[in-house]
């Protein structure tokens, strides 16, 4: 008897028992060939020939060959996206693949030495030249999870999969409706295999998430008619819930690609035919290995929340925490409630914490208690030992500070609660030495722990204006878009990451669902740099422009004042730039790029020479002043990224920003050619076309860097006009732009000019900053006391100075161009000696006279030599954020020359003004610390500059 004639098989049903929805039939559109439906039309009557020829005795005997399954989902739910090498010898879109004789046992071996996390074996013989016997032959000869590529279409194939040892299916959503979709993932579950349930569309995606899937993968190419559309699967991932995993599939040519990928939270990638067709297949799985990484710079890992996994009941949910890598653990021991543990528990289970413990992570314990008294923390102290103690009770401030541990206190917050009484509670609190803010929703039977979330308006009200870990109603499905939408430090997660309950029992932790969290969390907001992560409690005028591009406690700076041929243009930039903003995607290859190509990220270095001679000229100026006893000031070294500047870091956006707008050509305008230089080196890069405006005078002083354009491919256009500096070339770049709007970008190279260029500039140039607090935190344990940075249009001073603005305890300060002195009228220090005025399609300070006619600026420095400021800047002026110093091209030559003899660094005329005033800034009041923290942006490197200075040297020395 064959198994055929069993009544019970597991089969599916007859070919005439289909979906009664015609939408659910695999289709390829009228007159077209339907592949998928032929392929799995053949496969079924394949397998109906070969179970026909098999005995019950030969399926017992294949069961008890089954080997025990290798885990996967924990491999896939570690950080970063996961490659899953294709093992297949053709396929019906592309023809053959793999070379003949291939062998595909040292292939897999090689995929496998290059990191990847599982293979996949075609085992479909006529189109894709597969078999189960290739399925048992890569099985056996490596030791990661293998997934079997089939097209199942009878529930019989999934024991014989399993048994040739595979431990993931392919299951498609295209071939089987719902029901039988449900059927075939469950039964998969049942036998140790886990089903990858494949879709390619929102129909099919549906009814693969309402299985009990735990891996959703999307596909670019459609089945049915072969076409690839390599955007799909990017487009599809924000339908697939964060307690899925995810896995992306097809067009994948090169690793940019998976880097693509996995910004937007992809889990794995399934790459077949670019792997196959490498003669390397080692290497190759080591790229796209490399491109599935987190990046690790400083400024993404600043942005990376705390997460806490609270209410631990045992060992497993320990380890599961631990090897998630996430900050904290929290053991609750307040009676009562469902996940309390008995004080000999807590001390084992941060007994086993602390020897999962590696000398680059320790996992903090901590202790949770609520109105427990004063004793009973002492007690929960000596016995548990642990690293914070947590107060979710009604617990006043000198309980808090009488803890003998570092404190957390968790605030109940209702709906309806006024932000501003939760922010003052918070704040006393953190004034009282409280390590950390929770916020928590209020109600339930016990304090804390409702399982629901704090109303997202008022967490984000809150996070604003005060450092607060959330907790609450989080869960991996929607822990990323509550970092993403509330400025928190942390986060903190009980019942989000549990077992289903069972009553009478504890709660215990599912370790899927605890790595999913933790990973989730962490993504969030990597390589989305322009979202609030961290407290800003400053107007928030001085931090964002509103929708008209308006900035300032009274929106009085900014604006869009241009000619109406130039209006539809910038809307459009407007429309553009805002699509990608929060797009992780561009933010990714821009990074890349920077990274591989501009140097990034650039040095800080800790400039302890110039530092003692600092406060010696502090000294010097005022003997009476209240100056730090010791000064470490450090330096970011811009003059090392590519080109010798900051301005690579716009340019390389900009040129990327040109090609999403469909551009063909991009113009620039500069002063010191350093945003030229940048701008024809990004136009080499990308293969564009660049004109780059110079003014005539700006032309005869930067010979070097006028040269360095023209060898790039840049067409240098030498600006006569008015001054033949850097506002008349931004002048006739503006009027080129108005005739050639239709296929011209403009690049501005600052942080001013009429909306929406100045957010642009600032958020490509903000990473100065970004990196410099990270790296600063590094090293000193804290962020600087004072932020420097030269000031002209303020590309470099926004770049350096926006991460601190919201941070109350650093002082802010800019350094203008004073020329032959602000007294004289023969200055470029707009915001020291200017008026409120519209320059270039915005509103902002800037040198007029009493006609409001532009009055022309003076400065030995070409990127400086501007009379006005970026509106940005100003706004931080007007609102007293912002101190203003100037320094006499004198002073800048002199301490270009300084900065040279002491540290050895050549820096840009520019840079020297920022030093130039240190030693001002230092005496001019305020209280400093007796270890003084200072960060000087360092813009550029000073080689441009080498024929002024060497004139000034002459003079000075002659």
């Amino acid at each position: 008897m064959t198994m055929l004639e069993e009544r019970d098989l597991d089969r599916l049903p007859p070919d005439d028992d289909g979906p009664t929805d015609p939408s659910d039939v695999p289709r390829g559109g009228r007159g077209r060939r339907n592949v998928v439906a032929e392929i799995a039309e053949r496969r079924r009557a394949d397998i109906r020939e070969e179970m026909g020829r098999l005995s019950l005795d030969d399926h017992l005997a294949v069961a008890a060959a089954t080997p025990p399954p290798r885990p996967v989902l924990d491999r896939l739910a570690a950080p970063g996206l996961h490659l899953i090498a294709e093992i297949k010898r053709s396929s019906p879109s592309a023809g053959d693949i793999a070379a003949p004789g291939e062998d595909i046992v040292e292939r897999a071996r090689a995929y496998e030495a290059g990191g990847a996390t599982a293979i996949s074996v075609l085992c479909e013989p006529h189109w894709f030249g597969g078999s189960v016997d290739d399925l048992r032959a890569v099985r056996a000869a490596v030791s990661i999870p293998v997934l079997a590529k089939e097209f199942v279409v009878e529930p019989i194939q999934l024991p014989h999969l399993r048994a040739a040892g595979a431990d993931l299916v392919l299951l498609l959503a295209v071939l089987h409706p719902a029901k039988r979709l449900a059927r075939l993932v469950d039964r998969a579950l049942e036998i140790g295999l886990e089903p990858l349930v494949e879709a390619h569309d929102e129909r099919e995606l549906e009814r693969a998430l309402a299985t009990n899937t735990r891996l959703i993968g999307i596909n670019n190419r459609d089945l049915r008619t072969l076409e690839v559309d390599t955007d799909r699967a990017i487009r599809l991932r924000r339908l697939v819930p964060d307690d899925r995993i995810v896995v992306a599939e097809s067009g994948v040519r090169d690793a940019a690609t998976v880097a693509a990928w996995r910004a937007v939270g992809f889990d794995a990638a399934l790459v077949g035919e670019a792997l196959v067709r490498s003669a390397d297949p080692a290497a190759a799985a080591r790229a796209f290995v490399a491109a599935g990484r987190l990046p690790s710079d400083p400024a993404n890992t600043a942005s990376v929340p705390f997460v806490k996994i609270c209410g631990v009941t045992d060992a497993d949910g320990i380890l599961a925490a631990v090897r998630s890598g996430v900050d904290a653990i929290g053991l609750n021991l307040v009676p009562g409630t469902p996940r309390a543990l008995e004080l000999v528990e807590a001390v084992a289970l941060a007994r086993v914490a602390r020897s999962l413990a590696t000398p680059s992570r320790v996992t903090r314990m901590v202790a949770i208690t609520a109105d427990a008294g004063r004793e009973r923390i002492a007690e929960i102290v000596a016995a548990v030992d642990p690293d914070a103690i947590q107060f979710s009770g009604d617990e006043t401030i000198d309980d808090v500070t009488a803890a003998g541990r570092p404190a957390w206190k968790a605030i109940r917050v209702r709906p309806g609660d006024d932000p501003a009484e939760v922010v003052e509670r918070a704040r006393a609190f953190l004034a009282a030495g409280a390590e950390r803010i929770l916020l928590d929703a209020a109600g339930g039977p016990h304090p804390g722990g409702t399982g629901t979330r704090v109303d997202p308006a008022i967490a984000a009200a809150v996070a604003r204006e005060v450092p607060v870990v959330l907790a609450g109603g989080l869960a991996p499905a929607n822990v990323a878009e509550a970092v993403r939408a509330i400025p928190a430090i942390g986060v903190d997660t009980a019942s989000g990451v549990e077992r289903p309950h069972v009553e009478g029992q504890r709660p215990t932790k599912d370790p899927l669902l605890v790595a999913l969290f933790a990973k989730r969390a962490r993504a969030a907001r990597l390589d989305r740099p322009n979202l609030a992560v961290r407290p800003t409690p400053v107007n928030q005028g001085l931090l964002t422009a509103d929708e008209f591009g308006r900035w300032g406690i009274d929106r009085e700076f900014g604006g869009r004042y241009v000619p109406e041929t130039l209006i539809v243009a910038l809307e459009q930039l407007e429309t553009a730039y805002f699509e990608i903003r929060y797009d992780p995607v561009f933010w990714s290859e821009l990074r890349e790029l920077l990274g591989r190509y501009a140097g990034r990220p650039t040095a800080l270095y800790r400039a302890d020479r110039l530092a003692y001679e600092t406060l010696e000229r502090a000294v010097a100026l005022d003997p009476t002043a209240r100056l730090p006893h010791r000064l470490r000031l450090y330096l970011k070294r811009e003059d090392l990224a590519h080109t010798g500047a900051h301005k690579i870091n716009n340019a390389l956006g900009q040129a990327l920003l040109t090609r999403r707008l469909g551009k063909t050509k991009v113009i620039a305008e500069t002063g010191a050619g350093q945003h030229g230089v940048a701008t024809a080196t990004a136009c080499a890069l990308l293969g564009l076309p660049c004109v780059v405006f110079m003014g005539a005078v700006d032309i005869e002083r930067q010979q070097p860097n006028v040269l360095r354009m023209r060898a790039l491919g840049a067409e240098v256009r030498a600006v006569t006009s008015g001054t033949a500096t850097l506002k008349d070339a931004v002048n006739d770049a503006m009027r080129d732009w108005v005739t050639n709007v239709e296929t011209t970008h403009y690049v501005l190279g600052s942080a001013m000019g009429p909306h929406p260029y100045p957010t642009i500039v600032r958020d490509l140039q903000r990473r100065i900053g970004d990196e410099a607090a990270a790296q600063v935190i590094e090293v000193e344990g804290r962020l600087p006391d004072l932020a420097l940075a030269c000031v002209g249009g303020g590309s470099n001073a926004i770049g350096l100075l926006d991460r601190f603005i919201g941070e109350p305890s650093v002082r802010l300060a800019v350094a203008e161009a004073a020329g032959e002195g602000i007294a004289t009228g023969r200055h470029a220090a707009a915001l020291a000696g200017g008026t409120p005025g519209i320059l270039h399609g915005s509103r902002s300070m800037m040198l007029q006279d009493a006609d409001g006619q532009v009055v022309e600026a003076h400065s030995a420095s070409a990127g400086l030599d501007y009379p006005g400021v970026g509106p940005q800047i100003a706004a931080l002026a007007a609102a007293g954020r912002l101190e203003v110093q100037a320094a006499t091209d004198g002073e800048a030559f002199e301490a270009m020359r300084w900065l040279s003899r002491t540290e050895g660094i050549l820096p840009a005329l520019e840079s020297a003004h920022a030093l130039a005033v240190l030693p001002h800034l230092l005496t001019a009041g305020g209280a400093w610390p007796e270890e003084a923290v200072v960060l000087v942006g360092l813009s550029g490197r000073g080689d441009k500059d080498l024929a002024s200075f060497g004139q000034w040297l002459g003079e000075a020395e002659g």
